[in-house]
Formats: C-alpha cells, sequence, structure tokens
C-alpha cells in the first residue's frame, strides 16, 4: 500500500485522496500509529497481530518507505484528538468518491477523534464509510455521544492473528463485522474472504450486510 498525496480539506486535516494497493480508488483519513499511545504497547506485544505493523514499519523517521509523509497523519492526530470538528470544518467529499476508509494506518486513541470521524460519515450520507478499530469502547462511548450514522460501517480488528473475536464484537453492540488476519499456515484452512486485493471492487466491508447477517466475519491472510 502507498499514500502518493494527500490533500488539506479542511480544518488543517489532510485526506488521503490517492491510495493504491487494495485501496486503489477509495479516500480515506487516517492518523500516523506511532503517535497513538494504545498502537505502540500493542506493537511490542508479540502475541498481537500490531508487532506485524506495516504502518509502524512505513513511518520510520530514519529508514520508512514514507517517513516524508509522515508530519501530514501526526498533524491529523494532535488536530483529531484534541478538537471536535464543526460546520464548515466537515469535508463534503466530492460526488465521484464512492468510498471512505477511517483509519488505515492507525486507531483512534480518544473519545473526541471516534466523533470526528462519526460526524465526517455523517456530513457525507451518500458514502459507504468504514472505520477499523482494535478500541471498542472508545467507539462506544462515541456512538453514544453521537449516534451512528446509516453509512458507517464499524469493524473489529481481532487483536491477536489467527482468532477470531466474535463473542468481542457482540459483546459491544456497535459492529458490524469483525476482521482477522491469518498467518500462511492457517490460512490454508480457513476461508479467506478480503476480496481480491481490492477493496473498491469486494466492497464486503464497506456495504451493509446481507439480511439476516448480524456480523459478518471477514478473514485476510497475513501480507
Amino acid at each position: 500500500m502507498r499514500v502518493l498525496k494527500t490533500k488539506n480539506v479542511v480544518a488543517g486535516v489532510h485526506y488521503t485522496t490517492n491510495h493504491t494497493g487494495k485501496m486503489k480508488g477509495l479516500w480515506g483519513i487516517s492518523t500516523s500509529v506511532t503517535m497513538n499511545p494504545i498502537c505502540q504497547q500493542r506493537v511490542k506485544d508479540g502475541e498481537s497481530v500490531c508487532s506485524h505493523c506495516f504502518s509502524q514499519r512505513m513511518w520510520n523517521p530514519e529508514n520508512g518507505t514514507y517517513r516524508k509523509q509522515r508530519g501530514c497523519y501526526e498533524d491529523n492526530f494532535r488536530i483529531l484528538t484534541t478538537h471536535l470538528l464543526e460546520g464548515d470544518e466537515l469535508p463534503e467529499f466530492p460526488e465521484y468518491v464512492t468510498m471512505v476508509r477511517i483509519e488505515s494506518f492507525g486507531d483512534v486513541a480518544n473519545v473526541t477523534q471516534a466523533r470526528n470521524y462519526i460526524r465526517i460519515a455523517a456530513n457525507n450520507p451518500t458514502k459507504l464509510v468504514a472505520a477499523w478499530t482494535k478500541n471498542p469502547g472508545i467507539w462506544k462511548r462515541a456512538i453514544s455521544i453521537e449516534g451512528k450514522p446509516d453509512n458507517l460501517q464499524l469493524v473489529l480488528s481481532s487483536r491477536k492473528l489467527n482468532e477470531v473475536e466474535l463473542e468481542q464484537a457482540e459483546h459491544w453492540g456497535v459492529f458490524d463485522k469483525v476482521f482477522t488476519v491469518f498467518d500462511k499456515k492457517t490460512a490454508k484452512s480457513v476461508e479467506i474472504n478480503c476480496g481480491a486485493r481490492s477493496c473498491a471492487t469486494c466492497q464486503r466491508c464497506y456495504r451493509k450486510n446481507p439480511e439476516g447477517v448480524r456480523i459478518m466475519v471477514v478473514n485476510e491472510k497475513l501480507k
């Protein structure tokens, strides 16, 4: 995955407008994993999927492939965790943008940040918006304040390789999907349905679940 450029839309917040890799064709908003103390603790946990974090390597200030863009995502963290976006500060995405990814490179660190993401989704009701998180309590609290927009799909990202946290997703009562990464060996015996390395084609995480499916299980093989 590469981030080729960011576009400063409003309030000093940078929006990724030119994803490549599996997210080609999507827009997104994210923060730097290096700024998030919760993420940094998980990166150090050898049992956590976060110990394999591509984003941590990508932003490395010495040799990270995209270290020159790190400042944009650090700015996002500072703004989104301390300031609630209001009125004209909220973006209106162009008509041609159909899917928006929240947190490609980090996670929410507090309720203010999650509330901002909810407000961004609510301000763009025609867009398919999906947010990934390993911090369900933060999102639960934010939704209790802001509500949950109809166009927002909330994805619980399993904390460990090969362990689907379906019960956790059900427990919090706000999640639509549970997303789990499997190592190459285990993936041979699991249905890998993270589709075709193209979110724009698959759309499984961004669209509402089929009728009768409360929480959809989405599985990906470790890259």
